[in-house]
């Protein structure tokens, strides 16, 4: 890396006060374009000979690029590892894992996170935003979109639910680091902090705002834990895709579950309602008829709601007539005259 940046100022001046700027810009650009590179040398291999998914590159038949006519062995190795047995499957395993993703990365497209604050404050009237709110509203839409930050808004706010756990992670560690006073929006993303929130680069990036982080100023993850005492701030796990998806479906569990016991307390709430309507209908009924004979039924009993599951009581046990206080009536005079009434009675007076 130090032999291609200090062959790029042989074709480049640097302007006065921007030294360390222009490293930086170096070491990103030479990192992105050597995998790059990687990339478009695969893509112009199978171009060249016409090749299909099933069909393997012949490691001889594929063309060198003119960059590497002179590393062969590199060439070969390079091929070697696309003809591999097991490529295929662990580039479809990729691709199944990036379409677990809900939703997309961001709304960056092809700018850098510094160009996409430009952009936003070219068409916010001017509007200045910190690397920091810059990140946030990657996630949230365009440059030009009428979007703003708000740290109370939800992670259906966001394009990725990811990108809502990261800055929630990030700004708990920043006031961990700095106190509770500390704003994250008040300043541009930090590189310790960004380190700490997502357990150091996971694949050569960080977890938030990768190309605006200064690699060399910023410590790695073995530096921060020597330095970080008992009780001093956390270092905490990156959350991925899975992860979001499990909350999603304890999440939907926790929900159904709550609608199927809501639906079970309608039910036994209007089989109870039907019952004791049914209860006081009949006990009407038979109050009318025997007001007609000029005789007076005991008043009706208190209905007491019942479990769904259980067993009527039997007679002479708690809750039956005898115990309630209903006292038999002598109903020989009225059976003559009605005797399917005074039966219907004594029946209704045994339940």
């Amino acid at each position: 890396m130090e032999r291609v940046i200090n062959k790029l100022w042989d074709f480049y001046r640097i302007e006065e006060g921007y030294g360390d700027l222009a490293r930086q810009v170096a070491c990103t650009a030479c990192q992105k374009l050597v995998k790059d590179m990687m990339y478009e040398a695969r893509a112009q291999a199978i171009v060249d000979y016409h090749a299909v998914r099933d069909v393997r590159v012949d490691r001889k038949a594929a063309a060198t690029p003119w960059w590497m006519a002179a590393h062969s062995e590199c060439w070969n190795v390079l091929v070697g590892k696309w003809c591999a047995h097991d490529w295929a499957s662990r580039h479809e395993a990729c691709r199944q894992r990036r379409l677990m993703r809900q939703g997309p990365s961001h709304h960056q497209g092809s700018l850098s996170l510094n160009e996409y604050a430009a952009k936003y404050s070219a068409a916010h009237g001017g509007e200045p935003i910190n690397t920091f709110v810059a990140f946030a509203l990657s996630h949230k839409g365009k440059a030009t979109a009428e979007i703003h930050y708000n740290p109370e808004d939800p992670p259906e706010a966001y394009s990725n639910p990811t990108a809502y756990s990261r800055l929630s992670s990030y700004s708990e560690v920043a006031k961990e680091v700095y106190g509770q006073d500390y704003d994250p929006m008040s300043h541009d993303l930090d590189g310790e902090v960004v380190m700490r929130a997502g357990k150091g680069k996971k694949h050569g990036r960080y977890a938030l705002g990768d190309s605006v982080i200064d690699t060399a100023s910023t410590p790695t993850l073995s530096q921060i834990r020597a330095r970080t005492v008992s009780g001093g701030p956390s270092i905490r796990e990156r959350p991925t895709a899975t992860q979001a998806l499990q909350a999603q479906l304890e999440e939907e569990r926790a929900r159904r579950e709550h609608l199927e016991a809501s639906l079970a307390q309608q039910v036994q709430a209007q089989v109870q309602a039907q019952v004791q309507a049914q209860t006081q209908e009949m006990f009407s009924y038979f109050h009318a008829q025997f007001a007609a004979l000029g005789h007076q039924l005991p008043p009706h009993p208190s209905f007491t709601p019942r479990p769904l599951i259980s067993s009527p009581p039997m007679p002479g046990s708690t809750g039956s007539n005898v115990e309630a206080g209903v006292q038999d009536m002598d109903l020989s005079a009225a059976r003559p005259l009605f005797p399917h009434l005074v039966s219907g009675y004594e029946l209704f007076m045994d339940l």
